[in-house]
């Protein structure tokens, strides 16, 4: 059997407003931490052009003139040292001989400071011609590791000439797929 209500303790009830700044509070917070992250996450990319993936070749014809006539500047890291190429010809380090452009260190590193500074050495010697070009293909052998591929990449992009000027060289970097052996 239900009872009805007692009148004693009856109140009445006053609508309540909603306690928004606790939501206020952590907007204050959240905004300002997503966007310095946003910040970091730009600055930790390393942006590059990857090779289409086509399943067959590709027609002279169908290629423009213009990509035709390209530079094609490539730096090909190998466990012989590094070799600098283009679509004229292999940059060698001697006359007779096509060997690395830039031989290893005896430690077995790579010495990406002459790679700057032959790279520089070619940016001038192209500067206001047709060949003039941002682009470099930087190509590796599969057991080359990763760190050293990022530095030939820094290595290709910018050099350092003293404490607050750097020259851009060839900040578009594209990957190669690979090494074809003699």
């Amino acid at each position: 059997m239900a009872y009805k209500p007692s009148k004693r303790g009856s109140r009445e009830f006053k609508p309540l407003e909603i306690n928004i700044f606790p939501m206020m509070n952590l907007m204050v917070v959240l905004v300002p931490l997503l966007l310095s992250t946003a910040t970091a996450i730009k600055i930790g990319v390393i942006e590059l052009n990857l090779p289409p993936a086509t399943a067959g070749t590709i027609s002279q014809s169908a290629i423009p003139t213009e990509a035709r006539e390209d530079l094609d500047l490539t730096i090909s890291l190998t466990s012989e040292g590094i070799y600098l190429s283009s679509s004229k010809a292999v940059l060698s380090n001697t006359e007779e001989d096509v060997g690395a452009t830039i031989p290893p260190n005896e430690d077995g590193t790579w010495d990406f400071e002459a790679l700057s500074q032959l790279l520089l050495e070619i940016k001038r010697r192209i500067a206001g011609t047709a060949f003039d070009t941002k682009r470099i293909i930087i190509q590796a052998e599969p057991q080359i590791e990763y760190q050293s591929l990022v530095s030939a990449m820094d290595a290709s992009r910018s050099i350092p000439i003293d404490d607050q000027t750097e020259i851009e060289l060839f900040p578009e970097v594209t990957i190669s797929s690979g090494i074809v052996r003699r």
